[in-house]
């Protein structure tokens, strides 16, 4: 860095880096830990590594937290901060045997404008999609802080955006005249512009979780649906037998009907066209 630069321009963070969990792991045992450091640092402060966990149900489980206590970052003529980047490698250890799950590279100078929000990412130069959920807090310390960012780290194409983010990514691979969503999303203004859309376009219905609860379920081992009083999911209640005691009414030849207490209607409760076969022997 050019210590000519006047200190205004060179403000200081300090920068709370927590690795919560690493999900859809595709190994039903072994260990997996996290190494991580910032780039062209050489404080020790700046680099470290969380402990090493067992593989449980696909997941592996931190909640790691570091602080660095001084991160210097520099605002151009054109009065942009400076890329400052985080580096994460995801390493699993199987019978003394160390593999490289995956990398991920983050660039502070996008968070510090950004509400501290754990985001989950799927990991870079890996052949899994198991994704990891980091929280990055930068705070300023001194310097000026009249300066702009770049694109919000939702335009990066590393945070995961469930379904909808799949949808838009083969319509870019299907449609060659379509606009990368990327190049959108970098001209908007406001970060947070971007997440309120893909929020609003979320339908939410009774007995549905926000989509981003949604999203946190599904990777915990959930099924996405919000859990009732009993702690069973609408979802589950739809799959699955529940005691007689639960049901209502009686269908022909069976003597279970599929009209819930709670007013729910499914399948012959309301039509008499639907038909059951069976194939002779």
């Amino acid at each position: 860095m050019n210590v000519l630069i006047p200190k205004s321009r060179r403000p200081k963070f300090a920068v709370k880096v927590t690795i919560h969990d690493l999900a859809n792991i595709p190994l039903v045992s072994g260990f997996v830990f996290v190494r991580w450091h910032l780039q062209d640092s050489a404080r020790g402060d700046a680099r470290g590594r969380t402990d090493k966990v067992p593989i449980k149900d696909h997941k592996a489980i931190w909640n790691y937290e570091r602080e660095i206590a001084r991160v210097r970052m520099v605002i151009e003529k054109d009065g942009m901060l400076s890329d400052k980047h985080v580096v994460f490698e995801v390493v699993s250890e199987y019978s003394g045997e160390k593999v490289e799950l995956g990398t991920l590279q983050l660039n502070l100078a996008e968070f510090v404008k950004e509400k501290p929000t754990g985001r989950r990412y799927l990991l870079h130069e890996s052949k899994i999609n198991s994704t990891i959920k980091i929280t990055l807090d930068c705070r300023q310390l001194s310097g000026d802080a009249n300066f702009s960012t770049y694109s919000p780290p939702l335009s990066s194409g590393q945070v995961f955006g469930g379904i909808t983010g799949v949808i838009a990514e083969q319509k870019e691979k299907d449609d060659p005249l379509h606009v990368p969503s990327q190049l959108i999303v970098a001209s908007q203004a406001t970060p947070s512009l971007y997440r309120k859309t893909l929020t609003a376009s979320w339908q939410r219905q009774d007995g549905e979780l926000p989509a981003e609860e949604c999203i946190e379920d599904i990777f915990a081992g959930g099924d996405g649906w919000a859990k009732d009083s009993d702690g069973f999911s609408r979802g589950r209640r739809l799959t699955e037998d529940l005691p007689y005691s639960d049901l209502a009414g009686t269908v022909p030849g069976v003597g279970v009907d599929l009209k819930r207490k709670n007013g729910e209607i499914m399948g012959w409760a309301e039509r008499d066209d639907l038909r059951s076969w069976t194939i002779a022997g």
